[in-house]
C-alpha cells in the first residue's frame, strides 16, 4: 500500500506528484506516463514518510524510500534533490495552530484548532480540535485528545483511538473503527459506526443511526434508533 507522501521521479529529474493522491498508479495515470517493461528504467516510484504513523507530524522523522525492486544508477544523482523537494512539499501539508478552514488535498494535523474541514483528507490527526467536518471530508486516524464537534454529509473517520471524541454525527457520516477510550456523544440521521471496541462509548443513538459490531466493554447509553443493536 502506498504511503504518505508518494511521488514519481522521472529520469530527467522531474518530480511528479499531486497533493490529492497517495497512489503511485493514480499519479502515473494523471500524468499519462507510459508504464510498460520498456519504460521501467525511465521513472522511479518513491515515498517520503516516517517509519511509524505516530511520527507523521515530525518532518525530521521522514526519509526517502524507493518503491521498486531495484534502484537505477541515474536516480542516485538526484536523490538528495528529490529528498529536499519532498521535505518542503510535505512540510506545507503538516498543519498546526489555528485555522478557519482547510480544504482540498492531504494533511497531517497536530496541536491544531480548526473551524472547518471541507472536502479534505486528514491522514493523521493528533491532539487537535475540529469544529465541523463536511462535504466528503475524511480523517484516516484520530489520536490523543482529538475532538470533532460535528460531522455532516458523507464525512468519514476510519479509526478513532486513545481519548478521541466526536460530539455529534449527522446525515450519512461514518466512523469505521472505535477503540481505546474513544467516544461519540450523539448519532442522528443515517450515521453509522462499523465497529466499536475496548472501552469506547456511544452516549445517544437516534433516527436510523447504526452500529454494526460491538466488542469488549463498548457501550451505548441511550438507544432510540430504528435499527437494532448488534449482539456483543
Amino acid at each position: 500500500m502506498c504511503q504518505f507522501y508518494s511521488a514519481i521521479v522521472m529520469r530527467n529529474g522531474n518530480l511528479l506528484h499531486n497533493e490529492n493522491l497517495m497512489s503511485h498508479e493514480d499519479i502515473i495515470d494523471l500524468f499519462n506516463i507510459n508504464d510498460n517493461q520498456f519504460n521501467c528504467n525511465k521513472f522511479v516510484r518513491v515515498e517520503f514518510s516516517p517509519k511509524s504513523n505516530e511520527d507523521l507530524p515530525d518532518i525530521n522523522k521522514y526519509f526517502l524510500r524507493v518503491d521498486e525492486e531495484s534502484t537505477p544508477d541515474w536516480f542516485e544523482k538526484c536523490r538528495n534533490y528529490v529528498t529536499e523537494r519532498l521535505k518542503n512539499i510535505v512540510s506545507n501539508r503538516i498543519i498546526t495552530g489555528k485555522h478557519s478552514i482547510i480544504t482540498g488535498g492531504l494533511y497531517i494535523v497536530k496541536d491544531a484548532n480548526i473551524e472547518r474541514i471541507k472536502s479534505a483528507v486528514v491522514i493523521y490527526l493528533q491532539n487537535s480540535q475540529v469544529n465541523e467536518m463536511c462535504d466528503n471530508s475524511q480523517i484516516n486516524e484520530m489520536r490523543g485528545n482529538s475532538q470533532i464537534n460535528e460531522m455532516w454529509s458523507n464525512s468519514q473517520i476510519n479509526k478513532m483511538c486513545d481519548n478521541s471524541r466526536v460530539d455529534t454525527m449527522y446525515n450519512n457520516s461514518r466512523v469505521d473503527i472505535m477503540c481505546d477510550n474513544s467516544r461519540v456523544n450523539r448519532m442522528y440521521g443515517n450515521s453509522q459506526i462499523n465497529e466499536i471496541n475496548d472501552n469506547s462509548q456511544i452516549n445517544e443513538m437516534c433516527d436510523n443511526s447504526q452500529i454494526n459490531k460491538m466488542y469488549d466493554n463498548s457501550q451505548v447509553k441511550i438507544y432510540i434508533s430504528n435499527k437494532p443493536l448488534p449482539k456483543k
